[in-house]
């Protein structure tokens, strides 16, 4: 209860009364849910008829207003058109804009959109200096730029959002609510928004809905649905349709079951496919297909050799009910021998996904150091070992991928889907089980630190073989297969 409250108040601080007055009424309603989400003929009610009379009054399609230096990145980006781009003699490749993303288009202004593109990619001040309503703003993110601390504002791919019948890349609608629109517009330190954005960007053109009552789906080559608990009942499109399902409560499976019913879709996209298969019933039509969410190699800073700590330990521990495997490992290792150097790191990051600013700071509740992106995973790479206990459910959250690609030797729990990355036991890390419930093994290992380092080294190089693989290249084959490879693969 204590740090729910003291999330609603970073909240608060961040973005305002109106909005944490929403969490307050969605937390007391939170039984009314549960209880709704528990029986076949609420969900139906709710989500099939209730909400419908929400979604009369929401808008469309969202759009930005175009430019034209955003309309000719566009077209370079999508055409397949070889060599650079060329902006005032400035040359941009592709791999140019995949690393940095593209013009912003929401500069209006000429020159400060330029400025910015350019500062981004060149990773240099080269503001244009001139007056215009947006010149400061423009001044302030061009002077940001090559300053490891600003990572977050170098992933701009919002001039990707827009589809042209003209270009030969599939067109997407990307079906979300109200709270996936914000996240996906306003990423801040949102590392999987981040990387979304850039996987939607590197696979296909996309424009956001929040409303699936006001689609003409006719204009799109596939449906891309998000949020998909919180999704009305709409008839199913006529079109292709990739559904993503991420949180994993088995405690709710009225609510899931009911959109996997109404939509079959041809793809089911989850980074937990042995859970989604076990607890819900899904058609023999359905294709479950398995999406790794990295932090991706930019977000990496593998350290294999600076280490200031022994051991650190991550992982949420707000929830007994699904996390008190991890407090029980808490206590145990806290009777670890005094010689050793140990940190807990419980909520680093937790509910600021929302806040602008650098992605190392302070937080203002404990003083205590808050690290995003890139600084947390250099943070984890200054531990010989990082361990983070088990969840109630046996999911692949991100904690593992960030772990093996940060030169720490990591420590967790075996789950079925690490089979699908390729990741072994004692190759890549140390299955949990050798050490819970045993310190003596487990000071055993921390003694011997030289003579299981090349664990760290073989997580570290298998992460940057695999990492981008499977985010883009992977998220790429699914987009041109529920196409039918109707447009050329586009290349880096």
């Amino acid at each position: 209860m204590i740090s729910e409250i003291y999330l609603l108040i970073n909240e608060y601080k961040q973005r305002g009364l109106i909005f944490s007055l929403k969490r307050i009424i969605g937390y007391m309603l939170r039984p009314l849910f549960g209880l709704i989400n528990r029986s076949d003929f609420l969900v139906e009610l709710y989500y099939g008829k209730i909400l419908r009379i929400y979604y009369f009054f929401q808008p469309g399609i969202f759009k930005f207003p175009k430019s034209e230096l955003t309309e000719e990145a566009r077209k370079f980006w999508y055409s397949n058109m070889p060599g650079t781009f060329d902006l005032d003699g400035e040359k941009i490749s592709k791999k140019d804009i995949f690393i940095y993303g593209g013009p912003n288009p929401k500069f209006t202004c000429s020159i400060c959109q330029k400025g910015e593109w350019i500062s981004r990619i060149r990773q240099k001040n080269l503001f244009i200096p001139h007056k215009c309503s947006q010149s400061k703003e423009c001044e302030t993110l061009c002077s940001y730029q090559g300053n490891e601390l600003w990572t977050q504002l170098h992933q701009n791919f919002d001039f990707s959002i827009g589809c042209d019948n003209n270009l030969p890349a599939a067109k997407c609608i990307f079906c979300v609510t109200n709270e996936g629109k914000r996240r996906i517009l306003n990423p801040f330190s949102d590392m999987l928004m981040l990387v979304f954005k850039r996987q939607l960007a590197y696979s296909c053109q996309f424009e956001i809905s929040t409303n699936p009552f006001k689609v003409n789906w006719s204009d799109y080559d596939f449906a891309y649905i998000g949020d998909p608990a919180s999704q009305p009942k709409f008839s199913r499109p006529n079109i292709p349709v990739i559904l993503h399902l991420h949180d994993f409560w088995p405690l709710e499976e009225k609510k899931y079951q009911k959109i996997i019913n109404w939509l079959t879709p041809d793809i089911l996209l989850t980074s937990y496919p042995t859970a989604w298969k076990k607890y819900f019933n899904i058609s023999e039509k359905t294709k479950v297909a398995f999406l790794s969410f990295f932090d991706s190699l930019f977000f990496s800073r593998p350290n294999l050799k600076d280490k200031k700590l022994d051991l650190l330990v991550i992982g949420a521990t707000i929830s007994k009910f699904i996390y008190q495997p991890r407090i029980n490992l808490d206590k145990q290792l806290l009777e670890l021998p005094d010689r050793y150097a140990i940190e807990f790191s419980h909520s680093t990051g937790a509910g600021n996904v929302y806040r602008k600013g650098p992605v190392l700071r302070e937080d203002s509740r404990s003083g205590k150091p808050m690290r995003f992106l890139n600084k947390w995973s250099e943070y984890l790479g200054s531990a010989k070992y990082v361990i983070s206990g088990r969840m109630k459910y046996p999911i692949l959250v991100s904690k593992y991928y960030e772990v093996l690609g940060s030169g720490a030797i990591p420590i967790f729990s075996e789950i079925p889907d690490l089979k699908l990355l390729g990741v072994n036991p004692f190759e890549h890390y140390i299955p949990l089980s050798e050490i819970e419930g045993n310190n003596k093994k487990l000071s055993y290992y921390l003694d011997n630190y030289e003579k299981y380092r090349h664990i760290a080294e073989n997580a570290v190089n298998w992460y940057k073989k695999e990492s981008n693989k499977l985010i883009f290249e992977n998220f790429e084959k699914t987009i041109m297969e529920i196409t039918n490879n109707k447009y050329p693969k586009r290349t880096i």
